[in-house]
Parts: structure tokens; C-alpha cells; sequence
């Protein structure tokens, strides 16, 4: 059946070292921004930014930022943002 609200599902494996998987679900096609932060708020890196299809959908981190450097350990928060919602979560990188 096809989603009915966005989900965005807990990062596995969480602790990761050094890929971790992220899986959300989109209700309605439209533009989806899903994004890596620090926990000072910067942006680490963009993972999906542009129009998804309805269904559901994961992608996998690396742990590397938007210069393909590897990040140090630590927590990092996920966000996905889409049409009116904005959904974060947690996750650790430990090495």
C-alpha cells in the first residue's frame, strides 16, 4: 500500500561505523530535502534535494561530507523537509 504521511525511520545499523541507512516515506510526489547536520547546526551534507515519487525510499551515508571528507565520531542529526513537514532524528558515527 502506499504511504499515507511522511516517515522518517531510525538510522540503521545506530551506533554505525561507517555506512548507516536511512529510509523515509513520501505520501505525495513533490521536492524532498533530506540532510546531514553537526550538532552545532552545520550543514554536513545533502544526501536527497529534488522531486521523489511517492513510496518509500532510503539512501545510505558513508559518514564523508559534501567535500568527501571523512566526518570525525560523534552524534549527527538527519532531517527530511517536504511539503509543509520538517522531521529530525539522531543518530552516533563511532569509529
Amino acid at each position: 500500500p502506499a504511504p499515507e504521511e511522511y516517515i522518517l525511520s531510525d538510522a540503521y545499523p545506530n551506533p554505525f561505523n561507517p555506512i548507516t541507512k536511512l529510509s523515509f516515506t513520501v505520501p505525495i510526489e513533490g521536492k524532498i530535502n533530506l540532510s546531514i547536520y553537526d550538532m552545532t547546526g552545520r550543514l554536513v551534507s545533502t544526501l536527497v534535494d529534488g522531486n521523489l515519487e511517492q513510496g518509500y525510499h532510503s539512501v545510505t551515508w558513508n559518514g564523508v561530507d559534501s567535500n568527501g571528507h571523512a566526518v570525525s565520531s560523534g552524534m549527527y542529526i538527519y532531517a527530511i523537509q517536504g511539503e509543509g513537514i520538517s522531521i529530525t532524528k539522531k543518530m552516533v558515527l563511532m569509529k
